[in-house]
C-alpha cells in the first residue's frame, strides 16, 4: 500500500474533487474529466497533482496516443483519507453551496442517484 500524507487544508474545491474521485474510487480518470463531473466545474489539474504528490493518487501517463493524458487513480490510503476529508466541515462560497446540495447527501458522501 502507497503511503499517503493527510493534507493539513481541504478547502471546498479540494472537496468537490475528491467527491468526485470518491463515486467510482477505482476508475482512472484525467483532469479535463474531472472538470466536468465537479459542481461547480472547476480546474482539477492542479488538484489531482498535488494529491498524487501527497500519495493519495497514482498517475501515468497515456501510451501510444500523440496527445497523451495523464490519468490518476485513489490509492487505497488516498480512498481512506479521501473518505474522511469529504466529510470534514469546509466553508463553500455562497454563490456554489447551492450547487453542492444537489449533488451530496446530507452526511458530506456523493449522492449517486444524481
Amino acid at each position: 500500500m502507497t503511503n499517503a500524507e493527510p493534507l493539513p487544508r481541504i478547502g471546498w474545491r479540494i472537496q468537490s474533487v475528491l467527491e468526485v474521485l470518491l463515486q467510482d474510487p477505482g476508475r482512472e480518470v484525467w483532469p479535463f474529466w474531472v472538470d466536468g463531473h465537479t459542481t461547480p466545474r472547476s480546474d482539477s489539474g492542479p488538484i489531482l497533482k498535488r494529491l498524487a504528490e501527497a500519495g493519495w493518487l497514482v498517475s501515468r501517463r497515456e501510451t501510444g496516443k500523440p496527445n497523451a493524458r495523464v490519468l490518476y487513480r485513489l490509492t487505497p490510503a488516498g480512498e481512506a483519507l479521501a473518505r474522511e476529508a469529504v466529510t470534514r466541515p469546509v466553508k463553500w462560497p455562497e454563490r456554489v453551496a447551492h450547487l453542492r446540495s444537489a449533488t451530496v447527501t446530507g452526511d458530506g458522501s456523493p449522492d449517486r442517484s444524481v
